[in-house]
């Protein structure tokens, strides 16, 4: 990418980057091109599409909620969570899997109570 240079790093939930991408083929359907987006674009949308549980209002505010509960909890970790929506101490444990950090199962405890909160009735 000549000429480019990354300005800021987030990472994001499934959720939001639906967004993005709906919003980009949206503009790209604006302008009238015969390709909207990119295959890879497309491609994301779709897997999002599939996999996203919550809407993006959701997703931030309890990424956000995640990181207030414990320091330990970082934006990454927060994101993994809620794309992934443990439903108990055994999920909890194998998203921490590879971690520095192995949360208790009080902790495990304390973050599928605040997920299941934003969980989708199925």
């Amino acid at each position: 990418m000549i000429g480019r240079k990354k300005l800021e790093e987030h990472y994001i939930t499934l959720a939001e980057a639906k967004e993005i991408l709906e919003r980009r083929h949206a503009e790209g359907m604006e302008k009238g091109s015969e390709e909207s987006m990119p295959y890879e674009s497309r491609v994301s949308l779709e897997h999002a599409e599939r996999f996203a549980k919550l809407n993006p209002e959701q997703a931030r505010e309890l990424k956000e909620k995640l990181m207030g509960l414990f320091d330990w909890i970082d934006e990454r970790l927060a994101a993994k969570i809620v794309d992934l929506l443990p439903e108990d101490y055994f999920d909890v444990r194998v998203i921490f899997a590879k971690e520095e950090y192995m949360p208790s199962p009080e902790e495990a405890e304390e973050i599928v109570k605040l997920v299941d909160e934003y969980r989708p009735v199925e």
